[in-house]
């Protein structure tokens, strides 16, 4: 459940900040947590997902109105079998072992874990950025903050998995590096209660939480002003500013 906006986000202009210097980013929406036959199907998070008014349904809806208003998109993935081939402190190995020591499939298998579902392979557009990221923190180990630095990105809408986990700590880290994170809830998904916990936690301290058609119906009324107010000229007529 999305909770009710925290009263000190309501001065927040989200159509401005849903639609200018603003970017996409979806956070492990890969076969290892939405294929019925992925590593972390036991969590059930894939279950309702592709639904009407489930998590990776809603994401795409969000996606594809936030194409019109030509933002960057980013498709981050974690790889969990990255202990096997970075270097990593004892805990990191104690954790990787105990998470895959009754895993069986060959690597192949695991890059087919860490890749993007269907659904969103089908909605990649040339100009989109995936990257797979080795930690818990989106930004540790990754060029995405600079990324977001170079195309003058100020505001993260955030969708993904796990809540509790990528998207928290993305969203956490990313108010610590100056960004502006707004998490889309109904566009996340773990295993509850640690959902409705972390979205909850998110809302009070870090970042707005808004639903997908919260989301939606700002960046639709600043899309329709924007169509309202833009002045179509006949070819090769110049508009000069007004003169007092």
């Amino acid at each position: 459940m999305v909770p009710e906006l925290h009263p000190q986000w309501l001065t927040l202009d989200f159509g401005a900040l849903l639609t200018k210097g603003a970017a996409f980013v979806s956070v492990d929406a890969q076969n290892g947590i939405l294929d019925p036959a992925g590593v972390l199907a036991h969590e059930g998070i894939w279950k309702g997902a592709r639904d009407p008014g489930g998590s990776l349904h809603n994401a795409l809806q969000l996606a594809s109105v936030l194409r019109r208003a030509s933002l960057p998109f980013f498709w981050l993935r974690y790889d969990r079998f990255t202990g096997e081939a970075l270097p990593s402190t004892p805990l990191d190995r104690a954790q990787y072992h105990f998470w895959n020591k009754d895993y069986a499939g060959d690597r192949a298998r695991k890059d087919w874990e860490c890749d993007l579902v269907s659904e969103v392979r089908a909605v990649l557009k040339p100009a989109d950025a995936t990257l797979v990221y080795p930690g818990w923190s989106i930004f540790t180990g990754t060029g995405f903050a600079r990324w977001l630095t170079q195309l003058s990105v100020r505001t993260l809408i955030l969708t993904g998995y796990h809540t509790d986990w990528c998207v928290e700590m993305g969203a956490r880290h990313a108010r610590e590096l100056g960004f502006m994170p707004i998490v889309i809830g109904d566009a996340c998904g773990t295993v509850q209660p640690l959902h409705d916990q972390s979205l909850e936690q998110l809302n009070n301290c870090y970042a707005p939480v808004l639903s997908a058609a919260a989301a939606i119906g700002h960046v639709e009324r600043v899309l329709a002003e924007n169509k309202n107010t833009t002045k179509i000229l006949p070819a090769g007529v110049v508009e000069l500013p007004a003169t007092t």
